[in-house]
């Protein structure tokens, strides 16, 4: 009678490989970027002193959840910035695996976990949590479960797992096309459905509103954000702001033609009158992600996050033009280039051109319905 194995050659190398992008993000733990010695360490000492009180009366341009993560950070042992990239890279595991769950929900093939050790070691998820210290990783670990359980057609607990995305970051909005999109063609979820998006921002930031805090400040920390970055159409990103000149009016302009893309891309899903098939949806997600940060003004960098890890994920699902990806991947790093290193090695122009590129070219899959998983 055979032994049975207890870990098999999978298990080995999945484990493996998360160690070596901890060790790896462990070399840039001692590294103080600008936004954490700025507000970070500025916010976690204020949170170790004055508790959740200090959020209540007004700590920080981040919205409460994130806070309150923070705030229990501090009854642990060990050094603050440690602790608060190691919250990043937790979530950096679990954003793989769940991208690893939505590439098996679509493939159904034994090889999907090769999706999660590639996101884990993608450049900028490196880089944003162990050397920046951001949090892009929580948000889009939410977002991706709430695409997972889109898949699974268990719409309501979607809707508010989208909620709990936007309780962390408002660029969980990228994708709320895709979900609007489905409303009106695929018709399968009530539109009450969305006021649970709302309802999970809420529900985070309940153990500030129980000390106090009033509800409407959950929404209104985003629209203060908004205002921060709105002297740059773009900030190190590239997008189609890097080919035109940095005057106010132009972003305006695109917020116009960003909202009648949507719409465009909403009458061709009605018109061609079938319902978007599973296998469709992560192409329209990503897709809805790359219009809103190809052409919204006033992004920088780190935006493209999101964008960063779905293309993975749509190339282990459809195995087809692995430019896009890259195209994607590479542009992302070039900006963070600029900001963590001062390092320009590409005008960022170029890589402006070459999304274009790869948005047009999705959008020539979707319309061609090239896009069965393989």
């Amino acid at each position: 009678m055979k032994k049975r194995k207890i870990i098999d050659k999978k298990t080995i190398l999945i484990i493996g490989v998360i160690l070596i992008s901890i060790l790896i993000k462990y070399f840039f733990f001692s590294f103080e970027s600008g936004d954490y010695k700025r507000f970070l360490l500025k916010w976690y000492n204020i949170l170790s002193e004055e508790g959740l009180t200090s959020v209540v009366n007004g700590l920080g341009n981040y919205n409460p959840p994130y806070l309150t993560l923070l705030y229990l950070l501090t009854f642990l042992p060990g050094s603050p910035i440690i602790k608060i990239k190691m919250l990043s890279v937790v979530f950096d595991i679990l954003m793989g695996f769940i991208g690893y769950l939505i590439v098996r929900v679509l493939t159904n093939k034994k090889h999907a976990y090769l999706s999660w050790l590639v996101i884990i070691l993608l450049p900028t998820v490196i880089l944003n949590s162990s050397m920046w210290a951001q949090c892009d990783s929580i948000y889009t670990t939410f977002v991706l479960l709430s695409l997972y359980l889109l898949l699974k057609e268990k719409y309501s607990l979607s809707f508010l797992i989208l909620g709990v995305a936007f309780s962390f970051k408002l660029q969980f909005i990228f994708i709320l096309p895709l979900f609007v999109i489905l409303y009106f063609v695929n018709k399968k979820f009530s539109i009450f459905n969305f006021l649970l998006i709302p309802l999970g921002n809420i529900l985070m930031c309940l153990p500030v509103i129980l000390m106090g805090m009033p509800i409407m400040n959950c929404f209104t920390t985003y629209l203060e954000q908004t205002t921060d970055y709105s002297v740059y159409l773009t900030r190190n990103l590239a997008n189609i702001f890097q080919l035109l000149p940095n005057i106010k009016v132009i972003g305006y302009i695109f917020i116009i033609i960003t909202g009648l893309l949507f719409l465009g891309l909403l009458i061709y899903f009605m018109k061609r009158k079938k319902k978007i098939e599973k296998q469709e949806i992560l192409s329209v997600a990503l897709l809805s992600v790359l219009i809103a940060v190809y052409f919204l003004p006033f992004m920088h960098e780190r935006y493209m996050f999101m964008a960063d890890v779905l293309s993975i994920i749509w190339y282990f699902v459809y195995k087809r033009k692995i430019y896009i990806p890259i195209i994607i991947n590479l542009s992302s790093l070039a900006g963070y280039s600029v900001y963590l290193f001062g390092l320009d090695w590409m005008p960022l122009w170029i890589f402006s051109c070459l999304m274009l590129i790869a948005i047009v070219s999705l959008f020539h899959d979707i319309v061609n319905k090239k896009i069965t998983a393989n």
